[in-house]
This record gives structure tokens, sequence and C-alpha cells, in this order.
């Protein structure tokens, strides 16, 4: 047993998603967020924090209560400067102040940028025994510190297996696989991520890809509440006459949302059901008219009435919408992970998603497997889950037991034997 603790530089970047309550809380935010507040209660570790955002890095640790003893890591006096400068430049523009006083607090944060980044390539971070990050490339001041141990976190090699490279909002994608390397540590957040990243990627040690299991965001539960349920239904626009099957994702293509759309269509048209809807949750839908008129031109504008687009869900309110529908709709066809299909089986919710990819690792035996390209394998597996209730009610107990085999305790204590057993 070590008598010493472990010294570890976390990169809160990710983190800092908490400040909005949107969509860009991603699962990725999920991971880095649930990942660090497991670390802080690891007695083993010292956890220090750093971010590229200095000062939404403070706002975090001021605002929210879980992180209010955590200490941001120093590397030179000047970072505590630029801190100030840029703090009085947001305070001056808030309250409408002098422009030019703005002005100037924001050309002398400027210059100590620039000495800054000067002095980082001396800095020789002999305090710290470990570089965490849950997302993005260890920065190169840490990474050429030989004696510093590296872990990252890999979520899915999406953009690889696309060719994706021109995507500019995949530059941090590219620079996290530049920098990839046989001496450093990394986990996988399941078997399919790391073979993915094993095969379009030959800089790696394979001994050094760990698999982690993941869980959701928040810890979610079967709600049975009917007050609870009837006012989430309310703020959402769902009819309380209508029974629904429910999906959440977004419009891109690899969420295959279209087919589940098209297929839900099918179900209720062949089995005559004019009580059932599909409500749809999720972000970045522009455009979502336009593609439905486009891809479903052969339905009239009765069973367009029953597709019903609720938009970006509040957390706090998905555990409601989870447990009050029929089944979950997750045909993606491509998942690092799959977040959504545990969030579901959390509330009891049966789940029909993909054969493929990551998925079956999720789901196991809990629900219904399709070819996310099948469109009556889809339909199959609808009447399946809605008609036969023996069986709903199976996929239903089975789902609520293998969602206790994911948590977060796990998924760290996975990681801190790894990093203990490369400081020993």
């Amino acid at each position: 047993m070590m008598n010493k603790k472990i010294s570890l530089l976390y990169d809160a970047t990710a983190v800092c998603s908490i400040l909005t309550n949107n969509s860009s809380r991603s699962g990725i935010f999920f991971v880095a967020y649930n990942v660090l507040l497991e670390l802080l209660k690891r007695p083993e570790f010292e956890v220090y924090l750093y971010a590229d955002n200095l000062i939404q890095l403070q706002e975090v640790i001021k605002t929210y209560p879980e992180f209010q003893n955590c200490k941001i890591y120093k590397f030179s006096f000047l970072q505590e400067w630029i801190t100030a400068l840029l703090n009085l430049k947001n305070k001056n523009k808030s309250k409408k102040g002098n422009p030019i006083l703005r002005s100037i607090y924001g050309l002398l944060a400027s210059l100590l940028k620039k000495g800054y980044c000067l002095t980082k390539k001396w800095i020789d971070l002999k305090d710290i025994d470990v570089y965490f990050s849950p997302v993005k490339a260890v920065p190169s001041f840490v990474a050429k510190n030989k004696r510093i141990k590296k872990y990252t976190i890999l979520h899915d090699a999406i953009p690889l297996v696309n060719n994706n490279s021109k995507n500019k909002k995949q530059v941090w994608f590219y620079s996290l696989v530049k920098s990839i390397n046989k001496d450093d540590f990394y986990f996988a957040n399941s078997e399919f991520t790391k073979n993915d990243f094993l095969k379009y990627v030959n800089t790696f040690t394979p001994e050094h890809i760990t698999v982690i299991p993941l869980s959701t965001g928040k810890l979610y539960r079967k709600t049975e509440d009917k007050t609870v349920i009837d006012l989430v239904k309310q703020k959402y626009n769902i009819p309380s006459d209508k029974k629904y099957v429910f999906s959440l994702c977004s419009l891109n293509k690899r969420k295959n949302l279209i087919f589940s759309i098209r297929n839900f269509l099918k179900f209720i048209e062949k089995n005559d059901l004019n009580n059932l809807i599909i409500v749809l949750g999720g972000a970045y839908f522009d455009g979502f008219e336009k593609i439905l008129q486009e891809n479903l031109l052969e339905y009239g504008d009765d069973l367009k009435n029953k597709i019903l687009h609720i938009g970006y869900v509040d957390d706090n309110d998905l555990s409601a919408l989870y447990s009050s529908a029929e089944m979950f709709l997750f045909p993606s066809l491509y998942e690092g992970f799959g977040m959504p299909v545990l969030e579901a089986m959390q509330c009891g919710l049966p789940v029909i998603c993909s054969n493929c990819t990551s998925l079956p690792e999720v789901i196991g035996d809990c629900g219904i497997q399709i070819n996310p390209h099948s469109d009556d394998e889809m339909v199959c597996a609808m009447e399946k889950m809605y008609f036969d209730r023996e069986f709903r009610n199976t996929c239903i107990e089975k789902g609520l037991e293998r969602a206790k085999l994911f948590s977060w305790e796990k998924c760290v204590d996975i990681i801190s034997n790894e990093i203990k057993a490369t400081i020993e």
C-alpha cells in the first residue's frame, strides 16, 4: 500500500460545460464530470484541476458545491495576473463601464498570455505524478515531461471511420490521435472503441489500453409518481391521452433517426394504432421538417401528426420521460458506448437498439437488438415489444438488474488500480 498520495492533475476543460445547461453537456461532459467527482472521493489521490479557460474553471468551483474544495494548479504567477485582468475586463463589460479601460485590461492580459505560454516551456511540474485527460490530447508542456504518467479516455473513433479530417470541429480529435504514443496510457469506453482505435491508429501499445465501464450522466430512476409524470408531459406538450415511443438523439445521420420514424409509422399503420405517437428528444434539429418531407412523402399529414419533436430535454425530466414511455428506440449506426440505452434501462424502459458497434456490450440480453438497416426487423421488434407484455416485462426486469453493473464507482476503481499499478 502506498504511503504517499498520488498527485493527479486533471484536465477539467470539459467539466466547464456545466455552466451551460444545454446540448453542449454531451456524453463526454458527463464522463469528465462523473470521473472527476469519483476521483475526488479517493483518499489515494491529491487532485489538482487544470482547464483551457481558467475563468470558467474558477466559476465552476465558485458555483457548484461539489467542487468547492477543489484546487486549481498554479503553473505560474502570470496565470494569476491574467485571470485577474480578465475578471476586471468582464466586470467592466457587465457593468457597462469605460470601454477604454476594458480594452486596456484585455491588452495587458493578451501580452501576459504570450509570456505565460513561454514560461510553460520551462515548467517542470515536479509535484505532479499523473496527468489525466477525460477527452483531449495531453498538452505539450506536460507531454514533454517523461517522469509524469499520462492517461487519456478514448470515446470513439468516428472521425477516423468516416475519414473526416477536413471537419474543423474535429481538430481537437486529430490532435489527440497525433499525440497517441507507445509510452502513455489510455482508457476506452468499450471493447468496441478499443478495437477501433487499434485498427486505425498504429502508435499504441495495446497493453496500455484498458476498457472501463461507464455509467449514466445522472443517476436515473424508474418514476411511478403520476403527478410528476403528468407535469413533465405537460412541460413538453405530450398529449395526456396518448401512449408514446421515445427516442433521444440528434439529427446526426449515424443516429439513424429517420429509420426509427419511418418504421414507427409503418408499425402503427400496419396495426391500426391511433393512440400511439413517437416523441423525439434531442437538440440540433435544424431543418427537421424539410428532412421529414423529403423522406416520408408516402405518409399523409395524419401520420405525420404522430411525430412530436420536443427538443432539448432537461436532465431532471429524463427519468419521468423514460419511465412513462412504451419502449425506447436507439438504432444507431455507430456508438462508442451508448449512454441513452443504459439510461432507459435504469428507468425500467425496454429498449430496441442496433446489433452493432458497442451497443451489444451495454444492452446484453435485456432488450431487442436489430439490424439498423432492416425495416422488417425494426417493425417486428416494435410489435414484439408492444404486444407481448410478458416479454416486455422480462426486458424491464433484466434491464433494471443489468443497469446495476454499470457505475462510476466501478469505472474509477479500474482507473485507480491502473494508475497505482504504474506508479508503484
